[in-house]
């Protein structure tokens, strides 16, 4: 059996609150382009991307805008970390980032890289 894994970075659990909310462009609106938000529980993430759970559709390849915030209840800025990134991956129950940018100094204060 051939296992074969095109990873640059190591997948990694995140603390079981963190929420992630993506910003993309709906597909389908007319006119001038509409956003729409859509928040959910981020399940794993890299310094390369992450999985996001959410029931939402979401078109692949669509470009985010992306804030994960590692402590919702707080809501504190300081345990937040913006990202661009593209939707890759699509399904049931969420929807695979392959980050673009990344704010690497920010990402290490909170230690999650």
């Amino acid at each position: 059996m051939n296992d074969v894994n095109n990873r640059k970075a190591s997948r990694k659990k995140v603390w079981q609150d963190t929420e992630a909310t993506i910003k993309v462009d709906e597909p389908f609106s007319t006119g001038s382009r509409k956003t729409m938000s859509i928040t959910g529980i981020v399940e794993n993430l890299s310094t390369g991307g992450m999985f996001l759970k959410t029931e939402e559709p979401v078109s692949v390849l669509s470009k985010a805008e992306i804030t994960i915030n590692f402590d919702p209840v707080s809501n504190s800025s300081d345990l937040s970390v913006k990202a661009y990134g593209e939707i890759v991956h699509l399904t049931d129950n969420g929807v695979g980032i392959k980050f673009t940018s990344i704010d690497m100094a920010e990402a290490a204060e909170i230690q999650i890289v």
